[in-house]
């Protein structure tokens, strides 16, 4: 599952040596700590995800439940703080509404000038 919110960017998937350990993973430093702070998270340098954090299915489950409860923002692009995070977000917002199949790509350059004004 890749997870975007308006705090981090996350890859979960399920430990392959662990049951009931999902395998939390960011290209971000301090993103897994953001929704999880007390995760122990380890750097590997090598691998397609540099950090990553062991935690319990349970755990993420429940910090996950608990973002979705505290949504404030009616306009998820306009939450994101992060110059670089927002980046990201829209590059991914532009392949996914390119791959769409009722999309005007031509509206999409406005709409990333206006939000990198604001």
């Amino acid at each position: 599952m890749w997870l975007f919110t308006n705090r981090a960017f996350l890859s979960i998937v399920r430990h392959s040596d662990k049951p009931n350990v999902l395998l939390v993973r960011s290209r971000f430093p301090n993103h897994i700590q953001t929704i999880f702070p007390k995760a122990h998270v380890t750097e590997n340098v090598g691998t397609d995800y540099r950090y990553r954090a062991e935690l319990k299915t349970e755990e993420v489950s429940k910090a996950i439940a608990k973002m979705i409860l505290k949504i404030d923002y009616d306009n998820f692009k306009n939450s994101l703080n992060d110059e670089k995070y927002l980046n990201c977000c829209l590059d991914v917002y532009s392949v996914v509404a390119k791959n769409s199949d009722d999309w005007d790509f031509s509206q999409f350059q406005c709409l990333r000038e206006e939000l990198n004004e604001g």
